[in-house]
């Protein structure tokens, strides 16, 4: 873009970081243009944009075409959101400026880094004390040489007050939600060298916290090649105010960045001194730094793709995966007790516990996973799978998975997994079918109703992982028009504008029955099809109730109602049971403490011939 171009932008999200990244906004009239708002609260949305003058949504897609489309997208939604909006814009050529984190998931952090250097955009992580004026001060006298060899680095930051509960059960905990900040400062201080290892020690004074699996304080240090030594304490909360300082040890000297105060004024007396308070929080102390960091974004996209800031961006997104790698090694070190190598971070999300199926994950992979996708699934899932599902999308995907060569795992293999990421519904669901009674297969289908959720986890997926979207989320037919119940709008799936795959019937006949349409691809599909292929021995209406457990549009709206055929009457009742049993394990009562090896599954699954290795 030419330098007096004004950068029309999306923001997504309008909580509130949102809300600080749309003040920089509107105080830049002249070189950047709030165009849309994003939001899943429609409410708000429609309040800020008829405040602001510009377009609302809840889809981030309606901003990035016609005639109003942004030029970047700033993004400054849910944490467990980031990554898919990241996604979604990049692939939409759109330069993005995003709040920490790319994702919790190493991976997805070098796929969006990868995707916005195949695409030459920008891509900037909002990592704002980088353009603090102080922390960027003690950078330029440690560059000049002012103190001469680095040999020690200390950061400090003390968070106040508290975040809410509700907001720390889905930030990724202390070490991807605080200590990841630090960790990108000893980055950008050090001048991007890397650890060699981490040692990490913490503890939780505040109950709600510990219940997580998490702590409210933890101090760090790193050794790194060079001899450098970093350490970096940090608390969720300091009484005295928000804290954050910086300390540079060298060979010369020191230089010290000191925690920004609410004046410089201080009273002398006779008594003593009295020093001004503290900043209450990061919002009041990093006024100056939200506002650069959105600037110098602005500035990045109108110098254009071959500028010297954008050879220089490109260069500096590099990082982004070493940062997240460095945090999971600190967080590894902290959960296991002792050292943790971060060359090693890599070989560790991959390996077994007895090192024999290489496609499990590690005992110490977050288990946030699995509830992030949930919560993205919430969110995007019934838009974005509506829009993408096509009959060539769901036969693409057929070959890719239905050749069953992503490895071997047993039933007990896979729900150990599940279980590991902290997802033991099935074992809740089966549970409570076998409390009340149900019929054996049942009480099997409710045990390995979600096991195609490891369709999620690269391990299994290799090349052909896929996004949340075409695995999680609600199930319904390709090949005709959709029913729209309770829908958002998908216009935007090519098959319906398909002469056949766009009428009410499409290729279908009425009264052909349920189980005899092609459904949209997920893990349910994958896992009926994969019993089927491993000869189980499961009834017809156990292999049809896990198949269509998540048609929600036709099992509790009523929707496709002129397929059915009347065998899909006992299908539809053994589908709401398990619906209801799987339903009452959300409530979070009696959630198993771990995964064990019952004597009655392992029954079943003999009966049924699903003991021993199948194959995925």
């Amino acid at each position: 873009m030419a330098g007096k171009d004004v950068v029309k932008v999306a923001l997504v999200g309008l909580g509130r970081a949102g809300h600080f990244h749309m003040e920089s906004v509107l105080q830049l009239p002249g070189s950047v243009r709030l165009a849309w708002v994003i939001d899943v609260d429609t409410e708000k949305a429609q309040r800020i944009a008829a405040e602001k003058g510009c377009n609302w949504s809840r889809r981030l897609d309606d901003a990035l075409e016609g005639p109003d489309a942004v030029d970047a997208v700033v993004i400054a939604s849910a944490t467990d959101t980031h990554f898919p909006y990241i996604m979604q814009a990049l692939r939409a050529d759109k330069a993005v400026l995003a709040e920490k984190p790319i994702s919790h998931e190493l991976h997805e952090v070098e796929e969006a880094v990868e995707l916005a250097k195949t695409k030459n955009l920008a891509f900037v992580c909002g990592y704002q004390r980088r353009a603090d004026r102080h922390f960027r001060e003690l950078k330029r006298q440690l560059d000049a040489g002012a103190i001469g060899n680095l040999k020690l680095l200390k950061t400090c930051s003390r968070d106040n007050p508290i975040p809410p509960m509700e907001y720390l059960r889905t930030s990724g905990g202390i070490f991807h939600d605080m200590l990841i900040h630090d960790f990108d400062m000893l980055d950008f201080l050090s001048g991007g060298q890397v650890p060699e290892s981490v040692t990490a020690t913490g503890h939780s004074y505040h109950p709600e916290i510990e219940a997580m699996g998490d702590v409210d304080i933890c101090a760090v240090m790193f050794k790194y090649a060079s001899g450098l030594i970093a350490m970096v304490d940090t608390c969720r909360n300091a009484s005295y105010g928000y804290d954050q300082r910086i300390e540079a040890f060298g060979e010369r000297g020191m230089l010290t960045a000191k925690n920004e105060l609410t004046s410089t004024v201080e009273l002398a007396k006779a008594d003593g001194h009295r020093m001004p308070s503290a900043m209450y929080s990061f919002p009041q102390r990093y006024v100056q730094a939200y506002k650069s960091e959105l600037t110098e974004f602005i500035e990045l996209v109108q110098a254009g793709r071959d500028s010297e800031l954008h050879r220089l961006e490109q260069k500096a997104m590099l990082r982004h995966p070493n940062v997240v790698r460095t945090t999971i090694a600190a967080e590894m070190s902290w959960k296991q007790g002792n050292t943790m190598e971060i060359a090693k971070v890599d070989s560790l999300l991959t390996r077994t516990p007895d090192g024999a199926v290489a496609t499990k994950v590690d005992d110490m992979q977050r288990p946030e996973k699995l509830r992030r996708l949930d919560i993205v699934e919430e969110m995007l899932s019934k838009y974005e799978k509506h829009c993408m599902q096509t009959v060539a999308f769901v036969k693409e995907q057929h070959e890719r998975w239905l050749k069953f060569d992503k490895g071997e795992l047993s039933v007990f293999e896979a729900l150990q997994i599940l279980s590991d990421l902290g997802d033991r519904r099935g074992l809740q669901a089966a549970e409570r079918c076998r409390g009340q009674g149900a019929p054996d297969w049942l009480q099997l289908v409710a045990l390995i109703h979600d096991l195609g959720k490891v369709m999620a986890l690269p391990q299994l997926a290799g090349k052909d992982l896929l996004d949340e979207w075409a695995v999680l989320g609600d199930s319904f037919p390709v090949g005709c028009a959709p029913d729209m119940v309770g829908l958002p709008d998908s216009k935007k799936n090519l098959d319906h504008s398909h002469p056949l795959y766009g009428t009410k019937n499409g290729i279908y006949q009425s009264g052909c029955g349920i189980s005899n349409l092609m459904m949209s691809w997920g893990k349910d599909e994958y896992i009926y099809h994969m019993l089927k292929f491993n000869k189980c021995t499961l009834p017809a209406e156990a292999l049809n109730t896990i198949r269509l457990q998540s048609f929600s549009l036709w099992h509790e709206k009523g929707a496709y109602s002129q397929f059915e055929a009347t065998e899909d009457a006992e299908t539809l009742k053994w589908v709401k049971e398990l619906n209801q049993m799987c339903r009452s394990d959300r409530t979070g009562d009696d959630q198993p403490a771990g995964f064990g090896q019952a004597d009655w599954m392992v029954e079943l699954l003999k009966k049924y011939n699903m003991d021993g290795k199948l194959k995925w």
